[in-house]
This record gives structure tokens, sequence and C-alpha cells, in this order.
């Protein structure tokens, strides 16, 4: 299972690609559950991350938009894609214009990864929809950090046919939600090809700052079912 973290800033980024990460996610924690840094902020990072040699996978967030807003949402994706990014993730909230958004998203000629929002569980109809259409991943995640992990909004044997069925379809499966240290045991039963954090590699709340030891002690556990300090 791959390590992907979520960074605001060049430090940030750096210090995560230097932890043992598989994928840089950009975003700004303050603004919301996916909330967007200004393109200027996502082109200066992934700049960064190439001029010193790191190779991971960058995404980058487009923040948190309305599904119905589609012709907005196709603008900030291709502004953020842009940036010399290699994947743009969008939020889909469950509703009747979901899947008119993914649709539009699968044929705008960008790599974008779907982030399925999943407070109120999975909406198995959206997700089936999403398994059709040529995206490179999808993701679960939660827009309410403060209610609790993932797991607590989705059992264990949803999110396992979750991760099936995305797999089945060809593409890459990720989870995320407010996920703690505690959660990898979980996550490795599992098996997602990658991870997604964020509260639990910062010194506080998720809005504050980036903590390289706690990134690398996640990475280890990930990796290779250990960790420096498992907390």
């Amino acid at each position: 299972m791959k390590l992907l973290v979520s960074v605001r800033d060049v430090p940030e980024a750096l210090a995560a690609a230097s932890s043992g990460v598989d994928f840089i996610d950009l975003k700004e924690p303050a603004a919301g559950a996916l909330g967007g840094l200004a393109p200027a902020t996502i082109a200066r990072v992934a700049m960064s991350l190439h001029e010193r040699g790191f190779g991971q996978p960058v995404s980058a967030t487009i923040g948190d938009w309305r599904v119905d807003d589609r012709v907005n949402i196709l603008q900030r994706v291709r502004e953020v894609a842009a940036c010399a990014v290699d994947y743009v993730k969008v939020g889909v909230e469950p509703g009747r214009e979901a899947e008119l958004l993914l649709d539009a998203l699968a044929h705008c000629g960008v790599a974008v990864v779907p982030v399925l929002i999943a407070d109120r569980g999975v909406d198995a109809a959206l997700l089936r929809h999403a398994c059709e259409l040529p995206f490179p991943a999808l993701m679960l995640d939660t827009a309410d950090k403060l209610a609790g992990s993932l797991f607590d909004c989705v059992d264990a044997s949803m999110l396992a046919a979750v991760v099936e069925q995305v797999r089945c379809s060809g593409k890459l499966v990720g989870l995320a939600g407010a996920l703690r240290r505690a959660d990898v045991p979980s996550l490795t039963a599992l098996a997602p090809d990658f991870a997604g954090f964020r509260s639990a590699v910062c010194d506080g709340p998720r809005s504050g700052v980036l903590v390289p030891a706690l990134v690398q002690d996640l990475a280890a556990a990930l990796h290779f079912g250990f960790g420096v300090a498992a907390t």
C-alpha cells in the first residue's frame, strides 16, 4: 500500500518527499476538505520538487465546489492541470448532478481523480458510474473532518467491496478521510492501492504544522507493517 500525504507549500512538500511518501497531494487544509491552493503556489511546489529530483507523482485539488457548477469546475481543473501536476483531484458529492459532472470530467482531456464523498455512506450507483468511465483512479473521502474517520462513516465490509469494485474496473483505488495512525491495521486488511493522510502527520489539527517524524512513522507502517512510534 502506498502513502499519499497532503501538503500546502514548498517546505511541507519537500519534507514529505524526503520522508518516504509515495504521492504528494497539494491542498489547503484550512480551506475545507479539498481546499484548493492558488495556481501559482501549485506550480511553485511542483517545480521545487522537480528541481530537487523528487519523482513522486503530484496531485492537486481544485477546492470545494457544488457538483452542479460544472463550468467553473472544468475551468478550475484546466487551471490546476496547467501547473505541471500529474493528477487533478475533484470532490464529488452524491446527488442528481454528480453523474453529469463525472461524465464531463472523464472527457475533459485532463487526468482527473474523482474523490467520492462518503460522509453518509457510499452511493452505489455513483460508484458504479465512476467505475465505467476512463479515470486513472478513484478515491473515497469525507467532507467533515471533525466527525471521525472514513471508518466511522463506512463499515469495513462496504469499504472492502469498494476496493474490489474499483480495482476490477482497472483503476487504482484510494481511501482517505481523517485517517489516523491507529487505522493502519484496518487499511492493511483492505489493501487499497494508496491511503491519504493529513491529520495524522500534523502537530495538532490538520491545518497545523506537518511533522516529518510522523510521516516517516506512517510510511514505515504502511510499507512494512511497523513504525517507529505507533501512536
